[in-house]
């Protein structure tokens, strides 16, 4: 499994088209990325992340340093 640097809109658009059945979680609640993608504003969308599929989305700084982790991204319970 390999992390990959993008902008936000980017991973939020990887996990939606892949139509994978997870999760992601905020300050205690759960989102689906479709949602996530159509409530952000531009801004937000345009900050880089380091995505580590099935496991995070976290903040990147200019630097290229890990920052904040934003989203925890969990498997969809049935």
């Amino acid at each position: 499994m390999t992390s990959t640097f993008m902008s936000l809109k980017d991973a939020l658009a990887t996990i939606a088209d892949a139509r994978e059945p997870v999760l992601l979680r905020s300050a205690d609640i759960d989102w689906e990325a479709k949602a996530l993608l159509d409530s952000l504003p531009e801004r937000k969308l345009g900050q880089r992340v380091q995505y580590m599929p099935g496991f995070y989305i976290a903040a990147v700084s200019e630097s290229m340093c890990l920052g904040e982790v934003l989203y925890r991204i969990k498997k969809k319970t049935a």
